[in-house]
């Protein structure tokens, strides 16, 4: 164990721990809603996508020919990924399409984690502050101007 924790440095910590506060209270607020995607699925992708930046920053190094590797290689694989599992959580149903809002938290929530794993954390506490706004500031838009909840708008095609 002493091994580990002297492996582990203190900011690579901090990172997971800021990681993990954001996904969970963006996970909370999904809970709250009644969505299927709330703590553990938010809290574990800002968690797995810090962690993956932190193993593409310690990987770091040189090729076999002397060039050296592309740090972001890594963070393009999370954004796919992550599209990936988003894409998993939208469904069509006759008349209306959900899960789009949970997949672009699920997106968001990624991109919190990555900057987390590159320890920006001002970039993270200043981009969660708009996230939070902007969802509850368009929820709030919704049911007092439009006068009705966004799932209960009829969608058009697709």
């Amino acid at each position: 164990m002493d091994i580990f924790l002297a492996y582990l440095s203190s900011i690579e910590a901090q990172s997971l721990y800021f990681a993990a506060l954001f996904g969970i209270i963006i996970g909370v607020e999904r809970e709250i809603s009644g969505k299927d995607a709330s703590i553990r699925t938010f809290s574990l992708i800002s968690i797995g996508s810090c962690l993956f930046t932190i193993i593409s920053i310690k990987a770091g190094g040189s090729t076999v020919t002397g060039d050296p590797y592309d740090l972001t290689r890594i963070s393009a694989q999370i954004v796919s990924g992550v599209g990936f599992l988003g894409g998993g959580v939208i469904f069509k149903t006759s008349d209306r399409i959900e899960g789009i809002t949970t997949a672009a938290l699920i997106w968001l929530t990624a991109a919190l984690g990555m900057a987390c794993g590159f320890g920006q954390y001002l970039l993270v506490t200043v981009s969660f502050g708009i996230i939070i706004c902007v969802h509850l500031f368009s929820r709030a838009l919704h049911l007092t101007v439009f006068r009705s909840h966004p799932k209960r708008r009829r969608h058009r095609g697709v």
